[in-house]
């Protein structure tokens, strides 16, 4: 998916998300500025390059640039 990076905050091949066993995995693809990954109840954590975290309802993912999304539950 592409996404707008007016301040080019956001590498061509920043993340990937991906479904493995039923589970949500957000990936960092040693992106400039990485991901950060905020959990219910915690703060926001940079993901390290290469690193996999998996995110659940409510979870949400920084991407930077002001872009971010939400996990939600599925129907």
């Amino acid at each position: 998916v592409t996404v707008p990076s007016p301040q080019q905050d956001i590498s061509r091949t920043h993340a990937e998300v991906r479904v493995e066993n039923g589970q949500v995995l957000v990936t960092d693809l040693a992106s400039t500025n990485g991901v950060h990954v905020t959990k219910q109840g915690e703060g926001a954590r940079r993901l390290h390059p290469g690193e996999a975290t998996v995110v659940e309802a409510g979870h949400v993912v920084d991407l930077g640039d002001g872009v971010t999304f939400t996990v939600e539950r599925g129907s």
